[in-house]
């Protein structure tokens, strides 16, 4: 796989370029969470265009390029680009590409270049999204191949999946830490830094558990089980979302224990799933002091898409 850190997303372009198209691109990767201070999911890291050959290698680079001007990166995308490709920057004078895989396993390379800067800038601002998906893709590809490589628990998911009639994958060193079958409760996780994930159902639809209000109280009442731990009220963030197939409310937001100096960040899914007629929550907490703690949530939410229902799966 390509080299270097997942979270890092770096930027090639001359100091002319830098100046035209930096906010556009820093504000495609401004988000992020609270842990509780705000920690970004992606860095951007530029770099000038004497440095272009190393940065090629990495997870996620962004190569900016001025086509008036006969560069480095100019001659680069000449050599990567099909004249069809170099036709349409004529054309529209903008243009953006990906390009998956191209010198290293799991890598995305992404070309920005055209012939006016303050458009191409404002078409990097208009196509955010778009960028931020090819890098967030690559980003989850990558982190699934870590958590889920020859180490991964598949006796345990097998054991899940015939004891409670749902299933994941389970990384290594994860571990059942309790189970409550009589109040429909697996408590899951592993420690240094501390990551639970925990799974609570019940029979049909639950409607106040796919409200924030609901969802809330019900976090509440998991907190309880795994002793004292409380929902901070405040900074909560609730969006409908789509998880394996179904259509979920995410919460996240912060947690702290009710007398220790302890809290972190959280994300919680809740959905009904026709096919058992059951209502789930998927909830996930890190522990991490001092630590970024956004990449141990990330992959914890990786875990969580892997859910699913035996009946679904038959």
């Amino acid at each position: 796989m390509a080299k270097g850190p997942s979270d890092v997303v770096y930027i090639v372009a001359s100091d002319a370029v830098l100046e035209k198209v930096q906010t556009a691109i820093d504000t495609t990767f401004s988000f992020g969470i609270r842990t509780p201070e705000f920690q970004h999911y992606y860095m951007t890291s530029w770099h000038p265009l004497d440095q272009l050959k190393e940065f090629l290698y990495y997870p996620h680079t962004i190569v900016v390029v001025d086509m008036n001007v006969n560069d480095t990166a100019r001659r680069l995308i000449k050599g990567l680009l099909s004249e069809e490709r170099l036709e349409s920057i004529k054309q529209d004078t903008v243009a953006l590409f990906a390009l998956p895989n191209t010198w290293q396993d799991v890598q995305t390379l992404i070309i920005a270049a055209g012939y006016d800067m303050d458009k191409l800038s404002d078409f990097i601002m208009e196509r955010q999204a778009w960028i931020y998906s090819k890098i967030d893709q690559k980003y989850i590809e990558r982190q699934s191949r870590f958590l889920f490589g020859r180490y991964e628990q598949k006796d345990l998911s097998r054991k899940l999946g015939n004891k409670y009639g749902w299933t994941m994958r389970m990384p290594s060193d994860y571990q059942i830490i309790r189970e409550y079958p009589n109040q429909n409760f697996v408590w899951l996780g592993r420690a240094l830094p501390y990551r639970w994930i925990s799974i609570s159902w019940a029979k049909g639809i639950k409607t106040e558990w796919l409200t924030a209000n609901g969802l809330f109280q019900k976090r509440e009442a998991i907190g309880s089980l795994y002793g004292q731990i409380k929902t901070e009220k405040r900074f909560l963030g609730h969006k409908f979302v789509e998880l394996g197939g179904w259509n979920a409310l995410r919460m996240w937001g912060l947690w702290y224990h009710e007398e220790e100096a302890r809290g972190g960040p959280f994300v919680t899914y809740s959905f009904y799933d026709k096919y058992s007629d059951k209502t789930y929550v998927i909830d996930m907490l890190v522990y991490s002091p001092g630590e970024k703690t956004v990449n141990y949530t990330r992959q914890m939410e990786i875990i969580a898409r892997t859910f699913r229902t035996v009946d679904k799966e038959n």
